[in-house]
């Protein structure tokens, strides 16, 4: 038999919101000052606070819960900060939690004076499990307890903040756990009791405090509540999920979709046990299903900087949209795969209408994000891979297909002597001694092509080269620099060998001053192998010489 009792269904009929798309952004509400700064092992200090507060407005948050001044004096004094230093913008709003109780929700009162607008934040436990056992309260002592909670608020808000805007949040913890008529009661008596003027609305925060139920439970409780409740028009329903079954922004795109505006969590999901929701991941998943969100993620590297040096936690790598992995590929097909996509991005978008790469579901530009990040060499990499680092530091064009075979199969080799990743200077290295050598057998004095006088299609090849000590100079007539080339070097006692392939191209970008790279392939009669070589520089008649000398060195 299992240990755990059997999770209950919630008791819906006739349940809609699997059908619903969230086409509209809820209002976010970060609580990365109060809820994810109690889970840190080592608490914000007040100017790691100001600099999180900051970077929060600077992405766009409207609504900021800035902590719990009732119980901490370091959040008290940081909120005092923040009133009398005027660092709260016109736009934002900021909220403050206290315990329904009496001393400590005069003191959450005090702590807002000289504030232009703030939502006090009261949550009282609501579940069998918190009102029996922790607390020993019934449901009607608890109904009673938030009532005059809720009435010392609003009376002492009018006696003390009558020049601020002051609104009301309450969360009925925990939600999720809690008999959703029981919920509906005491919600409907908290919003009778603050009775809201007629553009006013209280929020609602039905927190899954710990995640007890699946993502499907959660959406089907905030259905039902919407639907029991008493003053529909009066509220805001509002959501907090934690991270405990992994399922926290699954549970809350569901909760979305079931009713929910408004939405409580931190950035990479700092909270308590597993974590709040992530914002990071929920507002970027929106903003890929078309969603305008009003949060500006366009700078995540920097966002993600900030956020790990206050919390003194890395930021996974393999986090959604953030990680430094999570728009890598280390496998040759999805290499592959990747490289051929950048290469015909636009031709994509023609065909699909929109954006759309192999292996990337989003445009990592979009949260600043670079290209090079995507494709990291291992002993699992492929050609295209090898082929798109090349390209991308190097400037080096397209390699031809044979080269690619053959140079993947030198990578993989070395990185599997070495155990680990390789940088891109390592691959640029490789590349470099399997097929670039023009100190060995033959030594290349001069090349001069010189075309016929009454034939300028034909080229005369003369070339000044030592072999094995000894100095030749040769020449000979081909159709083309290239055909000089070769014709005249096998005038020299070397095994007989022909011309292959041959491939040329522009390392960087087109320009007069640009370097150009020729490949060749030689094939050596006698042994029946083949060779491979390659040379660079601004002249193309050189970087060709070279090429064939390095084909010819290397095949020693």
């Amino acid at each position: 038999m299992s240990k755990y009792k059997n999770i209950p269904r919630i008791n819906i009929s006739d349940r809609v919101w699997p059908d619903n798309e969230i086409t509209e952004s809820p209002t976010w509400c970060a609580v990365d000052l109060r809820d994810g700064n109690q889970a840190l092992p080592n608490p914000m200090t007040p100017q790691q606070k100001k600099e999180y507060f900051n970077l929060l407005c600077e992405i766009g948050f409207k609504e900021i819960e800035v902590g719990f001044p009732s119980a901490s004096e370091d959040d008290f004094q940081f909120c005092r900060d923040l009133i009398e230093q005027d660092m709260i913008p016109d736009d934002v709003v900021i909220s403050v939690l206290t315990q329904a109780r009496p001393h400590l929700i005069s003191k959450t009162v005090d702590v807002l004076k000289g504030v232009k607008k703030a939502i006090i934040h009261v949550y009282i436990a609501t579940s069998t499990l918190h009102m029996k056992y922790v607390f020993k309260k019934t449901e009607k002592d608890t109904i009673e307890t938030i009532r005059d909670a809720v009435k010392q608020i609003k009376d002492e808000s009018i006696a003390k903040l009558s020049e601020s805007d002051i609104g009301l949040e309450f969360s009925p913890e925990e939600f999720t756990d809690t008999d959703i008529d029981f919920a509906v009661e005491i919600c409907d008596e908290v919003v009778e009791q603050w009775n809201p003027k007629k553009d006013e609305k209280v929020i609602l925060n039905l927190p899954a405090t710990v995640e007890r139920r699946p993502p499907t439970h959660y959406a089907d409780m905030i259905e039902l509540f919407n639907k029991k409740q008493a003053h529909r028009d009066n509220t805001i329903i509002s959501i907090h999920s934690h991270n405990d079954m992994g399922c926290a922004v699954a549970s809350s795109e569901m909760a979305v979709m079931a009713g929910a505006s408004r939405v409580e969590g931190t950035l990479f999901g700092h909270g308590e046990r597993t974590g709040n929701v992530d914002l990071v991941t929920m507002i970027c998943n929106l903003q890929y299903m078309g969603v305008s969100t009003a949060i500006d993620f366009s700078n995540l590297d920097k966002i993600s900087e900030v956020v790990s040096r206050i919390t003194d936690f890395a930021i996974n790598p393999r986090h959604p949209y953030a990680g430094d992995l999570v728009f890598t590929a280390f496998s040759g097909s999805h290499q592959d795969a990747i490289h051929k996509g950048i290469k015909q991005k636009d031709k994509l978008i023609n065909d699909f209408g929109k954006w759309k790469i192999p292996y990337l579901h989003v445009d990592p530009f979009d949260f600043g994000r670079k290209f090079e990040k995507y494709i990291r060499i291992n002993s699992q990499s492929g050609t295209g891979g090898i082929a798109h680092v090349l390209t991308l530091d190097f400037g080096i064009p397209e390699l031809p297909r044979y080269l690619q075979v053959d140079l993947a199969k030198h990578v993989q080799a070395y990185a599997d002597e070495q155990s680990r990743e390789l940088g891109s200077e390592e691959v640029w290295n490789i590349f470099m001694n399997k097929y670039f050598c023009q100190d060995g057998e033959l030594n290349l004095i001069s090349f001069r092509p010189v075309p016929a006088e009454d034939n300028p299609s034909r080229v005369n090849g003369i070339v000044k080269a030592k072999y094995n000590g000894k100095e030749y100079k040769v020449s000979a007539e081909g159709n083309g620099p290239i055909a000089s080339l070769i014709y005249s070097l096998q005038k020299l006692p070397i095994s007989d060998f022909t011309l292959e392939d041959y491939d040329e191209g522009v390392i960087g970008k087109h320009s007069a001053d640009a370097e150009a790279i020729c490949i060749v392939c030689l094939k050596f009669n006698e042994e029946k192998q083949f060779s491979i070589g390659i040379g660079m520089g601004q002249n193309i008649d050189q970087a060709a010489a070279q090429a064939v000398v390095s084909a010819i060195n290397l095949n020693f």
